[in-house]
């Protein structure tokens, strides 16, 4: 009689059930699948929920491009009752000013002094449509990089003609870093005692081709360039011709790439001395 080929032996003579797996081999492989189901399951909840994150990080990401803000118009500056309207905006229509009685308060209006760690309000602006000015003393007041991300002035409106104007301040350094253009406007930097690398910066690259021989900059009575020498209050290696907005390679206006490759691999040979 013919065996039927469903069936075997085990080892020890007995009959294999039939069907082509034994009941705990049947129970593993149920087990098995549930498992990769379940795993595949977990898988696709959590790309739902990195794509449902990243939704919502562009959302709130494009909400802040969007965000335009009216700016201030002249005797107003900024102070302790109106900034934080500025808050999260991304473009002013209009101006900033920055004055002494931003940091020391003014008594007569009855407002309280702002230390200038308050201007980060102003680290995400990328657009003043008017102008920038900046004036005022405070011993923590010694850069500009609150406007790190300010790339653009329009100089529609603009305060005896400059639509850049940073005057007596305890400023050391700029840190504009993001700074590309100034399309209408002069710009004037002097009598800040404390203040070096802006000579160092040649402004006529941020104007309008078509406006350069209307547009000027004025950069005088700042810290004399041998006392910043002096102090190595100079532009690092790394940046080229353009000059800087501070210390260190990250306020380069441009880097120079051959030289900066140049430094990366001496620092790299160097460390494998080390």
């Amino acid at each position: 009689q013919r065996e039927n080929p469903r069936q075997s032996e085990w080892a020890d003579g007995r009959r294999k059930p039939l069907g082509n797996q034994s009941y705990p081999h049947r129970i593993l492989s149920v087990a098995l699948r549930t498992k990769a189901q379940g795993l595949f399951t977990q898988a696709r909840m959590k790309s739902d929920l990195l794509l449902f994150l990243g939704y919502l990080c562009c959302v709130s990401h494009a909400g802040r491009r969007r965000k335009v803000c009216p700016g201030l118009k002249d005797p107003d500056y900024v102070n302790y009752s109106n900034i934080q309207r500025f808050k999260g905006c991304t473009k002013i229509t209009g101006n900033i000013i920055i004055s002494d009685a931003t940091f020391n308060g003014d008594p007569y209006l009855n407002l309280m002094g702002l230390h200038p760690h308050a201007l980060k309000v102003f680290e995400n602006v990328q657009d003043i449509t008017g102008c920038l000015v900046v004036q005022g003393y405070h011993p923590d007041f010694t850069s500009l990089s609150y406007f790190k991300n300010l790339s653009r002035i329009r100089g529609k409106r603009t305060l005896l003609d400059n639509s850049l104007t940073i005057a007596f301040t305890s400023l050391k350094y700029l840190g504009m870093t993001s700074l590309k253009s100034i399309q209408r406007g002069n710009v004037m930097i002097a009598s800040n005692k404390d203040l070096c690398y802006v000579d160092s910066i040649e402004f006529q690259q941020f104007f309008r081709r078509s406006r350069n021989k209307r547009q000027r900059a004025v950069v005088q009575r700042n810290k004399p360039l041998l006392n910043c020498v002096s102090e190595n209050a100079v532009c690092s290696l790394r940046c080229s011709s353009k000059g800087c907005w501070g210390p260190g390679y990250k306020n380069c206006v441009e880097k120079d790439t051959h030289f900066s490759n140049l430094i990366d691999n001496m620092l790299w040979t160097q460390s494998l001395n080390w």
